[in-house]
């Protein structure tokens, strides 16, 4: 009892404890960090894909309103609605994000015509 120069059990246990609780909660953060970048990267890419997949229904006369269809960008099935409201074109793609859930995004213009 009179040489104490090592650690006790105790602050052993104390320490492990502190890193495990650290541990528990890094990783569930780290975890939805990664989800929600891989949300915000599809949402920036479909939401370009929209915008060229809008172009010809604003500058043509061909294109045909409404209209619905589906295409596949990077493995995820984008599914296309193009209608008009009042003076507006409206363009929405529709995906199921890494999260299983449905996401969407609108853009609006107006056509050349």
């Amino acid at each position: 009892m009179l040489n104490n120069k090592g650690f006790s059990l105790i602050e052993s246990l104390v320490a492990v404890t502190l890193l495990m609780i650290m541990i528990s909660t890094l990783i569930p953060i780290t975890n939805l960090l990664i989800y929600e970048r891989e949300v915000l990267h599809q949402k920036r890419l479909f939401g370009n894909e929209l915008h060229a997949e809008l172009q010809p229904y604003l500058w043509d006369d061909q294109a045909s309103i409404p209209t619905e269809y589906s295409k596949e960008v990077n493995e995820t099935k984008l599914i296309f609605t193009f209608s008009a409201e009042n003076k507006l074109l409206k363009g929405c793609v529709e995906w199921k994000n890494v999260k299983n859930k449905t996401d969407q995004i609108c853009l609006y213009g107006y056509s050349a015509k």
